[in-house]
């Protein structure tokens, strides 16, 4: 009696054994049915899947994507360089582990199709490729560990290449089980803790080479700038794998997808670097170790036992999101990494635009990322477009770097400048743009646009230049007046001038005040608004009276004299500035003999009614000491002592030809008497 392979999936799958009667066989989906080719009752199941069905029915389109993915890693790494002076093909042990690899992605298939021993179960295949993988990966220690030994890349076989990093990251995706191969969590626990202990053991060989090339370099005798510039690129590799790998161990999905893109990115960036002028291998002996190795650590976290692991129950569009942000981390230390590693080299002694150009542009990209991941962390709708934008800036600025590095070869910048400029923007863009449902998320809830609104109008939207704001009219300070202090300006009563009407300026040029011809034109049509005192013109002085009295005012005491306005020296010339007076009872006022009299307890006069002159005397009119502003207030408010203030020689020219205007005979005889 034989015995028949099981076809479908399912790990648990035992050799089966007749059971009398008909034969019953697990379907691919784990159904149970009756071959319809035997009669019930007893006879022997045929060997192979049933006729006509599918050996391969239950594998997912995942794990023919991870087969075809580890050849191809193998087959490329034979045309790389293993190390310093060779390629992988030119050495027998790395083709021959090589070939293993290979075939042990066709175990599952051979078992699906009986060609194996009849025992042979799903367990058997995960087993089986775990030990045709592990040569590769011991060869891939020992070289490792000969370049510790070797410290040196001068006898042509010293460090660790491109070919290695390739050829081990598809030898652990071989070895890893298959979707199809997995049972259930609860059952199946065990492999999911062996494939995370298999990452931990890769980032830990990362991290610690990195820091123990660094340590090295004290031995090799290079100067402190270097050393310090060997540790800036170990602490960026330790933080492109020591921080992803946290992430993953502390069930993080995000991070795990972080870390599968970094090593396709450098898978890619590998196989396209065909002139091998930046990277083409890694060597305790240069003080360089460790991002080689991120392509095996992202198999093995694309491994479907490790994925199990950081299933969370958050929404796709968050994990997408979160993938984003710590890419955009990432750019910043990469960036920041690359303009301290330029600002070393150029204090070290290093020539060339690379170094100038490393330092300003890992600036501006660390700015741009930083801003960006601020903006898309607080708010993934608002934040998309310039998360998007920062990775462009990104990627142009490291594009510049890398051609003009490749131009200038030995300057020391390597894997991670092909990390800033196409892997880790490329995988903020794909991040943001690929997966469906963030496609989805983002075309549902699209950021407020702020055409039409209040926020920013004037930036999408043409408006008229908003009109200037009106000067404040300044407010006048009170002056004195013939009156008083409250004369002619905001008085202590608080009647002020009406909105519109222009105050005297007390400090204008001759120039600019009226002239006592002037007066009448320019003060009549401006007393609008009613005062509470009487002003006093003569009938025939130079300004109309202008009278306002809508209503009795209570009588109030006239304050002694005080002059509205000092007018210019003898000439008469506008040139000389007009200055204020303060209203002190000082100066002339206060001269013996010349203070102003009293008119007592009237106030207020009868309309229409001129006063009696008061105050001035002929003596006082012909003084040639009297000021100016005393003679100009005399010849308005007393007429009868005009022809003395003509025959006065201090009067000064203006006031002189505003008297000969008057047409008085007896104005008239004085001035002619000056002559």
């Amino acid at each position: 009696m034989t015995n028949e392979t099981d076809p479908g999936p399912g790990p648990d799958q035992q050799p089966r054994t007749p059971a009398g009667g008909a034969q019953k066989a697990p379907s691919s989906d784990g159904s149970v049915k009756v071959s319809a080719a035997e009669p019930a009752g007893g006879a022997e199941q045929k060997p192979g899947p049933a006729a006509g069905s599918n050996p391969f029915v239950g594998i997912p389109v995942s794990d023919y994507v991870r087969d075809g993915v580890a050849a191809l890693l193998l087959f490329v790494s034979l045309t790389m360089p293993w190390d310093a002076g060779h390629k992988a093909s030119d050495k027998i042990e790395v083709i021959l582990v090589t070939v293993v690899s290979l075939l042990s992605l066709a175990l599952p298939y051979l078992a699906r199709t009986g060609a194996l021993p009849t025992t042979w179960t799903v367990h058997t295949t995960r087993l089986a490729r775990l030990v045709a993988n592990a040569p590769y990966v011991l060869l891939a220690a020992v070289y490792v560990v000969l370049d510790l030994v070797n410290r040196s890349v001068d006898n042509g076989w010293g460090g660790v290449g491109t070919a290695l990093s390739l050829g081990l990251a598809g030898a652990l995706l071989a070895a890893q089980p298959r979707q199809a191969e997995l049972g259930p969590v609860e059952q199946d626990a065990a492999v999911s803790r062996l494939w995370s202990l298999v990452l931990t053991v890769i980032a830990g060989v990362a991290v610690v080479g990195a820091l123990v090339a660094f340590l090295l370099t004290f031995s090799l005798g290079v100067p402190v700038l270097l050393v310090l510039r060997f540790l800036v690129a170990g602490a960026v590799t330790v933080a492109l794998v020591g921080w992803p790998v946290w992430g993953i161990l502390r069930r993080d999905e995000a991070w795990r997808l972080v870390l599968v893109g970094l090593g396709v990115a450098l898978v890619v960036l590998f196989v396209l670097n065909t002139s091998n002028l930046l990277v083409s291998f890694d060597s305790f002996a240069l003080g360089q170790f460790g991002l080689l190795l991120v392509p095996a650590a992202a198999a093995v976290a694309a491994s479907p036992a490790l994925a199990r692991t950081t299933a969370s129950s958050s929404s796709p569009v968050s994990t997408w999101v979160a993938v984003a942000v710590h890419a955009l981390d990432l750019v910043v230390v990469v960036a920041v990494g690359t303009a301290l590693s330029g600002v070393l080299t150029l204090a070290d002694g290093g020539r060339g635009s690379i170094l100038i150009l490393s330092i300003v542009f890992g600036l501006l990209a660390a700015g741009a990322a930083f801003v960006a991941r601020r903006s898309l962390a607080r708010d993934a709708v608002a934040g998309r477009t310039l998360a998007l934008g920062a990775a462009g800036v990104v990627a142009i600025l490291g594009i510049v770097l890398l051609i003009v590095a490749t131009n200038q070869p030995g300057t020391g910048f390597g894997t991670s400048l092909l990390l800033l400029a196409y892997g880790l923007p490329l995988l903020v863009v794909f991040a943001l743009t690929v997966p469906a449902e963030v496609r989805t998320h983002f075309a549902e809830n699209r950021p407020a646009s702020p055409v039409g609104s209040d926020a920013a109008p004037s930036a999408y939207v043409w408006q008229p230049p908003a009109p200037r704001p009106a000067r404040p009219k300044p407010v006048p300070e009170p002056v004195a007046g013939p009156y008083g202090s409250g004369s002619y300006a905001t008085g202590p009563d608080g009647y002020g001038p009406e909105a519109g009407e222009q105050e005297p300026d007390p400090v204008a040029a001759p120039s600019s005040r009226p002239t006592p011809a002037q007066t009448p034109v320019q003060a009549q049509p401006q007393q609008a608004q009613p005062v509470q005192q009487v002003r006093y013109q003569p009938s025939q002085g130079p300004t109309q009276p202008v009278r306002q009295d809508p209503q009795p005012q209570p009588a109030r005491p006239v304050e002694q004299y005080q002059p509205t306005q000092v007018l210019p020296a003898q000439g008469g010339s506008s040139s000389h500035p007009v200055q204020p007076v303060v209203p002190e009872r000082s100066g002339y006022a206060a001269r013996p003999g010349y203070a102003a009299q009293s008119v007592g307890d009237t106030a207020v006069l009868p309309p229409y009614q001129d006063p009696q002159p008061v105050g001035f005397s002929a003596a006082q009119a012909l003084d040639p000491s009297t000021p100016l502003e005393v003679l100009a207030q005399i010849v308005q408010e007393a007429p009868h002592l005009r022809p003395q203030v003509a025959a006065n020689p201090s009067t000064y020219p203006a006031l002189l030809e505003w008297l000969g205007n008057l047409g008085d005979p007896a104005v008239d005889a004085a001035l002619r008497s000056r002559r």
